[in-house]
């Protein structure tokens, strides 16, 4: 795998990792809507679930690229928190 691509396809898989837990963090914030400890333990198991078989799927299928995958995604997916995390805070201290 060329490294501009297992790049840009570790980037995507990486925030693909984020959408199960990223949905129920968006319902809480922008509705105030209650969710259930089951629901987010679910969506964390979901998003572990994912990322590891694409990190397996990745590996055996191609050796090649697989450093700059690898990184990439867990880039993205740290990157995607941080923002979010920012989020979640100033909602929480009354910003915007």
């Amino acid at each position: 795998m060329e490294p501009p691509v297992a790049i840009v396809s570790g980037v995507l898989f990486g925030l693909m990792g984020c959408v199960a837990p990223a949905a129920l963090f968006e319902r809480v914030l922008r509705g105030g809507a209650q969710v259930s400890l089951g629901a987010a333990i679910a969506a964390v198991g979901v998003s572990f679930f994912t990322l590891t078989v694409v990190l397996l799927v990745v590996y055996t299928a191609t050796n090649a690229g697989f450093l700059e995958f690898g990184c990439a995604m867990v880039g993205s997916f740290l990157l995607f928190w941080a923002v979010e995390a920012v989020r979640g805070w100033r909602c929480a201290t009354g910003g915007r």
